[in-house]
């Protein structure tokens, strides 16, 4: 009887804890796009900044950015994060501007077309809107 009750303790207890753990991140936004619209917190429209760059997401997670002869990778994963479903894009750059986009952006629409990521900042209320297209 012990044993069971320390079981179904240990269940209770692995069950219930809150995760930010990375989940598989093939969910339907591989593919090669552009950025079509980028608007940054303090309300700057940032888009003019990414007309070379191109983005290929891959179903295994990984992201190829391309921009005139230069490569960047990446990856990019779903993450639960404060009950939230977010995508955490990191790519690997000592460029600025493309640094930018390492964010965990909440996927807030999609279509065969259009991916359009949000994220809220912190202190000063702002809120980034990140929009890609094919």
């Amino acid at each position: 009887m012990k044993k069971l009750v320390i079981f179904f303790s240990f269940l209770t207890i692995l069950t219930s804890c809150t995760s930010n753990d990375v989940t598989p991140s093939n969910t339907g936004i591989s593919g090669i796009w552009k950025i079509k619209s980028y608007i940054d917190n303090n309300n700057r429209d940032r888009t003019s900044s990414y007309t070379a760059y191109s983005f290929e997401f891959k179903s295994t997670g990984e992201i190829i950015v391309t921009s005139n002869a230069t490569k960047y990778n990446g990856t990019y994963a779903t993450v639960m994060d404060s009950g939230k479903q977010k995508y955490n894009i990191v790519i690997a750059t000592t460029d600025n501007t493309l640094a930018e986009i390492n964010e965990d952006w909440i996927l807030s629409e999609q279509t065969d077309t259009t991916l359009k990521f949000t994220k809220s900042s912190g202190g000063n209320g702002g809120a980034k809107t990140l929009i890609f297209g094919k």
